[in-house]
């Protein structure tokens, strides 16, 4: 049985914290998901840097999880046993950080997505390019192309 999207939410919350201590002290929160996207957040004040802003080793890291996170429930919902890992990212600083802020990532248009999950059906295996903005209450701060491995699990 399929996860409504509010499962899937805490899900991937409880499975960040548990598995990557990272985002628990990013203090990461899954903040929307709707099937089609993802949207993380974290609050500045433990992501800042010395000039106040976003840290932007935390920006990188909030874009890579975000992406991560949307494929892993996206592979949730449509296969029993498959895992996620991200195999490339290319991430642009434009502006600063100066708020809290999110990550949001969309999954490709649905020709590609069929290709994905046909690929991954046959071959059990795939990579997908995702985009991910970042930004605050004023702006996209950074962007980020990654390119995630995805893998069905074999028993």
């Amino acid at each position: 049985m399929a996860m409504t999207h509010e499962q899937s939410m805490q899900f991937l919350q409880d499975f960040l914290y548990e598995n990557l201590p990272l985002t628990k002290a990013m203090q990461v929160q899954v903040a929307a998901y709707d099937g089609e996207s993802l949207v993380l957040t974290a609050p500045l004040h433990c992501n800042r840097n010395d000039k106040e802003t976003a840290f932007a080793g935390s920006i990188s890291s909030l874009a890579t999880v975000c992406g991560w996170g949307l494929w892993m429930l996206w592979a949730k919902d449509n296969y029993d046993e498959c895992q996620v890992a991200v195999s490339h990212g290319d991430i642009q600083y434009k502006k600063p950080i100066t708020t809290d802020f999110w990550a949001k990532a969309i999954l490709p248009d649905a020709d590609i997505l069929a290709h994905i999950q046909k690929t991954l059906s046959h071959k059990g295996k795939v990579r997908a390019q995702t985009y991910i903005a970042v930004g605050d209450d004023h702006q996209v701060g950074a962007s980020q192309l990654a390119e995630y491995a995805l893998w069905r699990k074999t028993a």
